[in-house]
Protein backbone atom coordinates (compact mmCIF):
# COMPACT_ATOMS: atom_id res chain seq x y z
CA UNK A 1 0.00 0.00 0.00
CA UNK A 2 0.93 3.66 0.30
CA UNK A 3 2.96 3.01 3.45
CA UNK A 4 5.13 0.42 1.71
CA UNK A 5 5.67 2.68 -1.31
CA UNK A 6 6.70 5.51 0.99
CA UNK A 7 9.19 3.22 2.75
CA UNK A 8 10.77 2.17 -0.54
CA UNK A 9 10.94 5.77 -1.79
CA UNK A 10 12.67 6.78 1.42
CA UNK A 11 15.19 3.94 1.07
CA UNK A 12 15.90 4.99 -2.52
CA UNK A 13 16.14 8.66 -1.48
CA UNK A 14 13.17 9.58 -3.67
CA UNK A 15 10.47 12.14 -2.80
CA UNK A 16 7.64 10.51 -0.87
CA UNK A 17 5.09 12.33 -3.00
CA UNK A 18 5.67 13.78 -6.44
CA UNK A 19 3.39 15.46 -8.92
CA UNK A 20 3.29 14.26 -12.49
CA UNK A 21 4.94 17.42 -13.80
CA UNK A 22 7.77 17.01 -11.28
CA UNK A 23 8.79 13.53 -12.41
CA UNK A 24 12.09 13.50 -14.27
CA UNK A 25 13.10 10.49 -16.35
CA UNK A 26 16.03 8.56 -14.92
CA UNK A 27 18.39 6.53 -17.00
CA UNK A 28 18.65 3.53 -14.72
CA UNK A 29 15.35 3.13 -12.92
CA UNK A 30 14.79 -0.23 -11.20
CA UNK A 31 12.00 -2.38 -12.57
CA UNK A 32 9.49 -3.41 -9.90
CA UNK A 33 6.88 -6.09 -10.62
CA UNK A 34 4.20 -7.70 -8.48
CA UNK A 35 2.69 -11.17 -8.73
CA UNK A 36 0.20 -11.70 -5.94
CA UNK A 37 2.24 -11.55 -2.76
CA UNK A 38 5.55 -11.89 -4.60
CA UNK A 39 7.57 -8.80 -5.54
CA UNK A 40 10.46 -8.71 -8.01
CA UNK A 41 13.00 -5.89 -8.25
CA UNK A 42 15.57 -5.80 -11.06
CA UNK A 43 18.19 -3.27 -12.12
CA UNK A 44 18.19 -3.51 -15.93
CA UNK A 45 21.39 -1.53 -16.42
CA UNK A 46 23.36 -4.38 -14.81
CA UNK A 47 23.80 -7.36 -17.17
CA UNK A 48 23.99 -9.92 -14.35
CA UNK A 49 22.06 -10.69 -11.20
CA UNK A 50 23.20 -8.01 -8.79
CA UNK A 51 24.79 -9.18 -5.57
CA UNK A 52 23.74 -7.99 -2.18
CA UNK A 53 26.99 -6.09 -1.88
CA UNK A 54 26.39 -4.28 -5.18
CA UNK A 55 22.85 -3.35 -4.14
CA UNK A 56 24.11 -2.06 -0.78
CA UNK A 57 26.69 0.12 -2.50
CA UNK A 58 24.10 1.60 -4.85
CA UNK A 59 21.23 1.92 -2.34
CA UNK A 60 22.65 1.49 1.19
CA UNK A 61 19.28 1.54 2.99
CA UNK A 62 17.14 -0.39 0.52
CA UNK A 63 17.50 -3.99 1.70
CA UNK A 64 17.40 -3.21 5.42
CA UNK A 65 14.35 -0.97 4.98
CA UNK A 66 12.46 -3.60 3.00
CA UNK A 67 13.39 -6.46 5.34
CA UNK A 68 12.23 -4.48 8.38
CA UNK A 69 8.85 -3.53 6.92
CA UNK A 70 5.99 -5.30 8.76
CA UNK A 71 4.26 -6.13 5.49
CA UNK A 72 7.24 -8.09 4.17
CA UNK A 73 8.07 -11.62 5.23
CA UNK A 74 11.50 -12.07 3.70
CA UNK A 75 13.85 -11.09 0.87
CA UNK A 76 15.96 -13.38 -1.29
CA UNK A 77 19.24 -11.97 -2.62
CA UNK A 78 22.62 -13.33 -3.68
CA UNK A 79 25.70 -12.54 -1.63
CA UNK A 80 29.22 -12.57 -3.03
CA UNK A 81 30.43 -14.13 0.21
CA UNK A 82 27.61 -16.45 1.29
CA UNK A 83 25.67 -17.23 -1.89
CA UNK A 84 21.89 -17.06 -1.59
CA UNK A 85 20.75 -15.39 1.63
CA UNK A 86 17.34 -14.73 3.14
CA UNK A 87 16.73 -11.46 4.95
CA UNK A 88 13.87 -11.08 7.39
CA UNK A 89 13.07 -8.76 10.25
CA UNK A 90 16.22 -8.96 12.35
CA UNK A 91 17.46 -12.05 10.50
CA UNK A 92 20.16 -12.53 7.90
CA UNK A 93 20.86 -16.19 7.16
CA UNK A 94 22.12 -18.35 4.29
CA UNK A 95 19.29 -19.89 2.29
CA UNK A 96 20.43 -23.39 3.28
CA UNK A 97 19.60 -22.56 6.92
CA UNK A 98 16.56 -20.33 6.43
CA UNK A 99 13.92 -23.04 6.94
CA UNK A 100 15.37 -24.34 10.19
CA UNK A 101 13.45 -23.79 13.45
CA UNK A 102 13.36 -20.07 14.17
CA UNK A 103 14.50 -19.17 10.65
CA UNK A 104 12.71 -16.62 8.46
CA UNK A 105 11.12 -19.34 6.29
CA UNK A 106 9.78 -21.46 9.15
CA UNK A 107 6.38 -19.65 9.33
CA UNK A 108 5.75 -20.55 5.69
CA UNK A 109 5.63 -24.26 6.46
CA UNK A 110 7.16 -27.44 5.02
CA UNK A 111 8.56 -27.11 1.54
CA UNK A 112 9.24 -23.37 1.79
CA UNK A 113 13.00 -23.83 1.71
CA UNK A 114 12.83 -26.11 -1.31
CA UNK A 115 10.56 -23.66 -3.16
CA UNK A 116 12.89 -20.72 -2.49
CA UNK A 117 15.97 -22.74 -3.47
CA UNK A 118 14.23 -23.63 -6.73
CA UNK A 119 13.55 -19.94 -7.39
CA UNK A 120 17.14 -19.03 -6.57
CA UNK A 121 18.31 -21.51 -9.21
CA UNK A 122 16.46 -19.88 -12.10
CA UNK A 123 18.81 -18.25 -14.64
CA UNK A 124 16.87 -14.96 -14.64
CA UNK A 125 15.88 -14.59 -10.99
CA UNK A 126 15.30 -10.96 -10.07
CA UNK A 127 17.98 -9.08 -8.16
CA UNK A 128 15.66 -8.82 -5.15
CA UNK A 129 12.85 -11.32 -4.57
CA UNK A 130 10.31 -10.13 -2.01
CA UNK A 131 7.72 -12.32 -0.29
CA UNK A 132 5.04 -10.61 1.74
CA UNK A 133 4.32 -11.27 5.39
CA UNK A 134 2.24 -14.30 6.35
CA UNK A 135 0.23 -14.71 9.54
CA UNK A 136 -0.26 -18.43 10.31
CA UNK A 137 -2.76 -17.70 13.09
CA UNK A 138 -5.26 -16.21 10.63
CA UNK A 139 -3.97 -17.56 7.31
CA UNK A 140 -3.71 -14.01 5.97
CA UNK A 141 -1.03 -12.63 3.69
CA UNK A 142 -0.24 -9.17 2.39
CA UNK A 143 -0.74 -9.14 -1.37
CA UNK A 144 1.02 -6.59 -3.56
CA UNK A 145 -1.94 -6.63 -5.94
CA UNK A 146 -5.52 -5.70 -5.12
CA UNK A 147 -7.07 -9.14 -5.33
CA UNK A 148 -9.31 -11.29 -3.16
CA UNK A 149 -6.94 -14.24 -3.49
CA UNK A 150 -3.25 -14.36 -4.16
CA UNK A 151 -0.62 -16.30 -6.04
CA UNK A 152 3.05 -16.26 -6.87
CA UNK A 153 4.60 -16.31 -3.42
CA UNK A 154 4.51 -18.35 -0.23
CA UNK A 155 1.92 -18.26 2.52
CA UNK A 156 -1.78 -18.95 2.91
CA UNK A 157 -3.96 -21.40 1.01
CA UNK A 158 -1.84 -21.03 -2.14
CA UNK A 159 0.88 -22.99 -0.35
CA UNK A 160 -1.36 -26.07 -0.29
CA UNK A 161 -2.14 -26.81 -3.96
CA UNK A 162 -3.62 -30.12 -5.07
CA UNK A 163 -4.36 -32.23 -8.14
CA UNK A 164 -7.85 -33.72 -8.37
CA UNK A 165 -7.83 -36.67 -10.75
CA UNK A 166 -9.81 -39.86 -11.48
CA UNK A 167 -8.68 -42.98 -9.63
CA UNK A 168 -8.10 -44.61 -13.01
CA UNK A 169 -5.04 -42.41 -13.52
CA UNK A 170 -1.69 -43.13 -11.93
CA UNK A 171 -1.02 -41.66 -8.51
CA UNK A 172 0.64 -38.27 -9.15
CA UNK A 173 2.61 -38.31 -5.89
CA UNK A 174 6.30 -39.24 -6.22
CA UNK A 175 7.20 -42.68 -4.94
CA UNK A 176 9.40 -41.20 -2.22
CA UNK A 177 6.42 -39.32 -0.76
CA UNK A 178 8.01 -35.88 -1.07
CA UNK A 179 5.18 -34.32 -3.07
CA UNK A 180 5.32 -32.26 -6.24
CA UNK A 181 7.38 -29.07 -6.38
CA UNK A 182 7.17 -26.64 -9.27
CA UNK A 183 5.50 -26.53 -12.65
CA UNK A 184 8.11 -28.87 -14.14
CA UNK A 185 7.05 -31.78 -11.94
CA UNK A 186 3.35 -31.11 -12.49
CA UNK A 187 3.99 -31.02 -16.24
CA UNK A 188 5.74 -34.39 -16.03
CA UNK A 189 2.68 -35.88 -14.30
CA UNK A 190 0.31 -34.48 -16.93
CA UNK A 191 2.53 -35.73 -19.75
CA UNK A 192 2.64 -39.15 -18.12
CA UNK A 193 -1.14 -39.31 -17.99
CA UNK A 194 -1.39 -38.28 -21.65
CA UNK A 195 1.16 -40.85 -22.75
CA UNK A 196 -0.59 -43.58 -20.77
CA UNK A 197 -3.90 -42.68 -22.40
CA UNK A 198 -2.41 -42.49 -25.91
CA UNK A 199 0.68 -44.73 -26.17
CA UNK A 200 1.05 -43.95 -29.89
CA UNK A 201 1.51 -40.26 -29.09
CA UNK A 202 -1.84 -39.13 -30.50
CA UNK A 203 -4.27 -37.23 -28.23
Amino acid sequence: GAEARAAVRAALHRPVEVHEDEVRPRRFEPVVLASGNLGLVSFPDVPHRMSREEIDRRHPALLTTLAAHPGIGFLLVRSEEHGAVVLGAGQDVPLAEADRPGGPLEPFGPGAGEAVRRTDGFPHTADIMINSAYFPQTGEIHAFEEQIGSHGGLGGDQSRPFLLSPLSLADPAPADGTGLTGAEQVHAVLRGWLEAAAPDGRP
